[in-house]
């Protein structure tokens, strides 16, 4: 099989996604494009159609065990004709669960044939202090290396079975931030009086849950607490003071830092 074009599309609200993905599609030594497909607006206007000589990669955080609820809007705009396909998570050191049985079953269901898959890791959403840096520049080693054995095992037209962690029906329900109530992995975010109301976190939010209007204003029942708003905020307004989570992150910190995750990388066997 002949690849004319890679096209990395991803979701990436804190750019570790971004990271792996354009990495692993520089990797393979092709013509490359990259498509960001974080922001809501993006989302919804974006429409194409691929075809059999180009690759499309796919890369997506896991929140939960998970894909992010209510992406509807990412897979929507992507059609396949047999074209061939790669699926990658990254998550945040603890497990990626059923996410990347997810994602295949979500470009299938788009028409793609998914070639490949890998899920890589990246630093928490949560804390700098979990899976710090990464993907490191080890890591992306790794994953450009992968890249470049995915473009040889599509060009020889490799056949086989691709083995990965994961079940369906899902074993894990996944993070919906619209559930009731509150819990550690839950606390809301909230806007001290340092805000300039610049609006870049209204401007840039992935789920549309600040207020354009008024960017102090957070709609905690469709954030997903991917805590971009927190980390790109120029004067430092964004944050967590919930008691339950800061009480609980040191402890979150010491369990996922218990082990060390690598890229797990899949080829047909």
């Amino acid at each position: 099989m002949e690849i004319r074009e890679v096209v990395a599309i991803y979701f990436s609200p804190t750019g570790t996604t971004q990271r792996a993905v354009t990495a692993f599609a520089a990797g393979m030594g092709l013509p490359f494009e990259a498509i960001d497909l974080t922001v809501p607006k993006v989302r919804k206007a974006f429409n194409r159609s691929f075809v059999k000589d180009e690759l499309v990669v796919a890369g997506l955080p896991v929140y939960g065990g998970k894909l992010p609820m209510y992406l509807d809007d990412f897979f929507s705009g992507l059609k396949g004709d047999g074209t061939p396909a790669v699926a990658t998570v990254t998550y945040g050191n603890r497990e990626y669960d059923d996410a990347l049985v997810e994602l295949k079953m979500r470009l299938e269901e788009r028409g793609f044939i998914v070639k490949a898959a890998a899920a890589f890791i990246g630093e928490h959403t949560f804390s700098q202090n979990i899976a710090t840096g990464r993907p490191s520049a080890d890591d992306l080693a790794v994953i450009a290396g992968f890249g470049k054995q995915t473009a040889t095992s599509i060009t020889a037209n490799a056949t086989g079975k691709l083995n990965f962690k994961g079940t369906y029906p899902f074993a894990v329900a996944g993070y919906d931030p619209a559930k009731p109530g509150l819990s550690p992995t839950r606390p809301p975010i909230v806007t001290d009086e340092t805000c300039n109301l610049c609006g870049i976190c209204a401007d840039t939010c992935p789920w549309g849950a600040i207020d354009k209007t008024d960017c102090k204003t957070i709609n905690n029942a469709i954030c997903s607490r991917c805590f971009r708003c927190i980390k790109i905020c120029p004067s430092g307004a964004k944050k967590v003071t919930d008691e339950k989570f800061l009480t609980f992150l040191p402890i979150f910190e010491a369990r996922l830092n218990a082990k060390r995750q690598e890229p797990e990388l899949f080829l047909p066997e």
